[in-house]
């Protein structure tokens, strides 16, 4: 099972300090649900969304413009560079890449809960790639970004 605060070290895709931007869970105009349902061409939490709040809700295809990082959690040189290249390949954008040391069970994509389309565009991002297990809200010491996609062993190219 994954640790879910793992504490690692992130090399060369860590610009500087994950910005640390801990929002109160006020009220927004798109709420950010903890379900990984697979309702991915729908706008996410529309059940909860009042119909005053239909403030542009990423289509599937605007989904692929969410930047990701991607990681290498695994003994395998250049992983994270062959994969961002698939990624790039399937139309998603690939910011940095680099390599983590820590505790991952599974290769997952790791969303930040503040912004209110990344759990949408992981979940259209594992649908799109299958080798990607799992989803999960980031924790600290990964990298800023929306998404980062961290691989581990079980990752295949192709």
């Amino acid at each position: 099972m994954a640790l879910q605060h793992p504490k690692g070290a992130v090399s060369k895709a860590a610009a500087g300090p994950s910005s640390a931007a801990k929002t109160s869970s006020a009220p927004s105009s798109r709420s950010t649900s903890r379900s990984t349902s697979r309702s991915v061409g729908s706008p996410p939490a529309s059940s909860r969304t009042s119909p005053s709040a239909s403030t542009s809700a990423p289509s599937g295809t605007g989904l692929k413009a969410t930047p990701l990082v991607v990681l290498n959690n695994s003994t395998t040189t250049g992983l994270a560079k062959q994969a961002a290249q698939q990624f790039e390949a399937g139309g998603w954008s690939v910011t940095d890449t680099g390599n983590l040391t820590n505790d991952i069970v599974s290769t997952c994509a790791y969303y930040d809960p503040a912004d209110g389309s990344a759990l949408a565009a992981a979940e259209a991002l594992q649908q799109q790639f299958p080798a990607i297990k799992r989803i999960k809200p980031k924790f600290a010491e990964l990298p800023s970004g929306p998404i980062v996609v961290v691989l581990t062993s079980d990752f295949t190219l192709g």
